[in-house]
């Protein structure tokens, strides 16, 4: 058993490559995994929006009604204050999406586009986006740069603050992007080596001794239960993060 040509195919993007009209389109199993997700996401969550009679309909609207009080009141509200409800739509719909996406890699056959740096250097884009777009709505264009200059600075200081503080902010854009990246990356690599462990032992052993795997057997299912508290936190400390750098650039202070 070839152990690191196994987990590569498990945990690398495979492009399937689609040619239509003479036209090669990328088609790829995470860019899948993202669609079908975001398909799933846009139909059940406008259903969970209609009006319901049924006691599992009301379930549901009750649930996502907590769920956007956690995200307003958890989130939003503590690290942007009063300015932050008119994003919080985007919170919303960033927690959600990266919590199913890092869930769909548990499903088999199916992989976490999350591990993808490609995926979180596009969503840490949008958080960028959306981080300078507050700045420069409440402080303007030049009240958004002078934000980038603390208050006191001395006149002299000035041209070697001035692009240290924008270095600043492009390396939080990056490590919202690194840090998901490499807890999913790491998260299913590891599950990945415990499960062949198990098949490792079997094989060397010839004799599948039921001492010997049970083991291996129980730390694979102790990884996966962390794995899935990961897949929860990984999804709350970007959404966590995203807020409080936008919170940094409306309240300068």
């Amino acid at each position: 058993m070839d152990v690191a040509e196994t987990i590569s195919h498990h945990i690398l993007d495979h492009d399937w490559g689609v040619v239509l009209g003479g036209v090669r389109i990328p088609v790829t199993t995470h860019s899948v995994t993202i669609f079908v997700v975001s398909v799933l996401l846009v139909l059940g969550l406008a259903w969970a929006a209609r009006k319901h009679t049924s006691r599992g309909g009301n379930l549901v609207s009750v649930l996502m009604e907590e769920y956007v009080s956690f995200i307003r009141g958890g989130i939003v509200l503590p690290n942007m204050g009063p300015e932050g409800r008119a994003m919080l739509p985007y919170f919303c719909t960033l927690f959600l999406f990266i919590l199913c996406v890092n869930l769909a890699g548990m499903i088999p056959q199916m992989k976490t586009a999350t591990s993808n740096i490609s995926v979180t250097a596009a969503l840490a884009l949008c958080s960028g986006a959306l981080i300078v777009g507050s700045g420069i709505k409440f402080h303007g264009v030049i009240g958004f740069l002078k934000g980038f200059i603390p208050s006191g600075t001395p006149g002299w200081l000035v041209p070697l603050m001035f692009p240290l503080e924008i270095m600043s902010l492009l390396i939080k854009v990056c490590v919202l992007a690194i840090r998901l990246f490499a807890n999913m990356l790491a998260g299913h690599i590891a599950l990945l080596c415990l499960l062949l462990l198990v098949f490792i032992v079997a094989e060397l052993s010839k004799v599948a001794s039921i001492g010997a795997l049970i083991p291996a057997m129980v730390l694979e299912l102790f990884v996966t239960c962390l794995e899935l508290l990961v897949a929860f936190l990984q999804a709350y400390v970007f959404t966590l993060l995203t807020a409080i750098f936008a919170g940094s650039v409306i309240h300068t202070h």
